[in-house]
């Protein structure tokens, strides 16, 4: 009788970091926002060289802060895991929503 009310607590315990770890993959990717569009983009700045192998120039792009739009200068970075691509932050004019740049895999 203790045997099986340890294994399922051990089995619920890795039930709800398996969740855990699902939800935090999938929950920044797609916020919206609903307002005026971007100014025009800024003169970005000129791409340097690249830190190391692996490394992903993010270009120069705004980001929606706190109620205003502020121009966020082109870096280097790398993807949080192995083989990521950054897709670009875009406005639809049709529907004013704003989809933030994000990782994908």
């Amino acid at each position: 009788m203790k045997i099986t009310t340890l294994r399922t607590v051990t089995l619920a315990c890795v039930a709800f970091v398996l969740l855990s770890i699902a939800n935090q993959a999938s929950a920044a990717v797609f916020s919206i926002h609903v307002g005026p569009p971007p100014r025009e983009h800024h003169r970005d700045y000129e791409r340097w060289e690249s830190p190391g192998p692996g490394a992903v120039w993010i270009a120069g792009h705004n980001e929606w802060d706190d109620g205003r739009w502020v121009w966020v200068g082109g870096y280097w970075t790398y993807p949080p895991r192995h083989g990521g691509h950054w897709v670009p932050g875009h406005y639809s004019e049709r529907t004013g929503q704003w989809r933030p740049g994000h990782w994908d895999y």
